[in-house]
């Protein structure tokens, strides 16, 4: 097969980047976009990895779990893989996409079904546009990593988001300010990050660029102003291509975001990590107290903290709690969050879990909610050597839990679990496991 082969298969499988799966041939095909059941006509794009990668031209035989999306965008945009996926049927492949890597580390655990997000639209607070090199604002196509969708409308953060996102695409074409490009390593203009509280009714605005001032930054902020209750100016000086600034200058407003989870107020840096469906995070924090219960911890270890959302919000059910996470910022928050709070029974420290400066601390239960890559080998280890009583393992990637788990099962089973659908209209969901040492 060749680029820009055709061909005519059935869609039979989804894949763990939440595209729809054939073959033709021999050969194994994915197609984003494409619903399972359904007869697909496709051309070849690219070749990665022995997979060869699809795009549709038509739909012969629609799937009946096909619907018609809410966004003009769906189908184009990667920000939604399954918009054109009825709920249910989304609900299910996440179930099944979990199952599988559950069976690839283990026999003893399965998730009967995803507990549903009550929010199909608008749900995240946080979301980064990246700004393309002709000038677009949105988000990257599906498998690359240098074409945008120029979007004017957006279903994931409100309908105050893209007004925002209308007045920075009219400021950077008034301004003429030259878009970074990501392959030459050139140009001023970023991303636009926005972050809410939805819980708060804060909205937070970054506009991140190369080295360089705003030019006529007065009446952006004016016309910002009305949609955000903090604007920053962030400065990524490196060729990465990341949202994240390494320099800030607030320009309007508070300097952090407020939010509310579980009854407990949160201040939340421009930078740091929060969790991206405040909604379902309520609900997170509801099945780690229910998983904890029948044992309240004497010491409660909670590793990547942020701003301590776990650690404060279960503060009440443990005598002591200890909290770590690399970021400095974040950590400076998780001390005022927990005071702000009345938590008097926490402790945060900044620094890497590799580092290891918890190995002392006699925590009998672990909380862990590691970024994608998951846990570092020697937090693994560690983890294995003090071998706690329990580890709850929070995941928003279940092929890196189950890797870690395939050396935690060295002295830990698996007791409970569920998997939360945080992340509607994309194969993404968080699992939640309690690991309990075998005697």
């Amino acid at each position: 097969m060749k680029f820009g082969d055709k061909a005519i298969f059935k869609i039979t499988d989804i894949d763990k980047k939440g595209r729809g799966c054939g073959t033709v041939g021999t050969r194994k095909v994915c197609v984003p976009f494409a619903v399972p059941g359904e007869e697909v006509e496709a051309r070849m794009v690219a070749r990665k990895q022995g997979v060869v990668r699809m795009e549709i031209d038509r739909v012969i035989t629609p799937s009946p779990a096909r619907v018609t999306p809410r966004c003009p965008y769906a189908g184009r945009c990667g920000g939604c893989a399954w918009q054109q996926f009825d709920y249910a049927l989304q609900l299910e492949m996440k179930r099944s996409l979990v199952n599988k890597s559950l069976a690839s580390c283990t026999s003893d655990a399965t998730i009967d079904a995803v507990i549903p997000s009550p929010s199909l639209y608008y749900y995240r607070n946080r979301m980064d546009y990246g700004i393309g090199p002709n000038g677009e604002l949105g988000l990257k196509e599906p498998g690359r990593w240098n074409a945008y969708v120029d979007l004017d409308t957006c279903y994931l953060l409100s309908p105050e988001s893209v007004e925002v996102m209308r007045i920075f695409r009219t400021y950077l074409r008034e301004e003429n300010l030259e878009p970074w490009n990501v392959r030459t390593h050139t140009g001023y203009a970023r991303y636009l990050v926005i972050r809410e509280g939805k819980n708060s009714g804060t909205r937070m605005v970054m506009i991140v660029t190369s080295t360089g001032a705003l030019p006529n930054r007065e009446q952006l902020i004016k016309s910002l102003q009305p949609f955000a209750t903090t604007i920053y100016h962030g400065i990524n000086p490196t060729i990465t291509d990341l949202s994240i600034a390494s320099e800030l200058e607030l320009l309007h407003g508070a300097p952090l975001l407020e939010e509310r989870v579980d009854g407990k107020t949160f201040q939340i840096p421009v930078n740091s990590f929060f969790q991206t469906n405040t909604e379902m995070a309520g609900r997170l924090i509801a099945t780690a107290r229910e998983f904890l219960a029948d044992r309240p911890p004497e010491t409660l270890l909670d590793l990547y903290c942020g701003v301590g959302l776990f650690g404060i919000c279960l503060a009440s059910s443990a005598k002591k709690i200890i909290g770590v996470e690399l970021d400095a910022d974040a950590i400076t928050l998780a001390r005022a969050n927990a005071a702000a709070n009345g938590v008097t029974n926490a402790t945060f420290i900044a620094a890497k879990a590799e580092d290891l400066l918890w190995r002392g601390e006699q925590a009998d239960t672990v909380i862990i909610d590691p970024p994608r890559a998951g846990l570092h080998p020697k937090v693994a280890e560690t983890l294995l050597t003090l071998a706690p009583e329990r580890i709850l393992y929070v995941s928003c990637n279940h092929e890196s839990f189950a890797r870690d788990f395939a050396a935690l099962g060295k002295k830990y089973r698996i007791t409970k679990s569920a998997a939360l659908d945080l992340f509607p209209h994309s194969p993404h969901v968080e699992l939640i496991t309690l690991l309990e040492k075998v005697p």
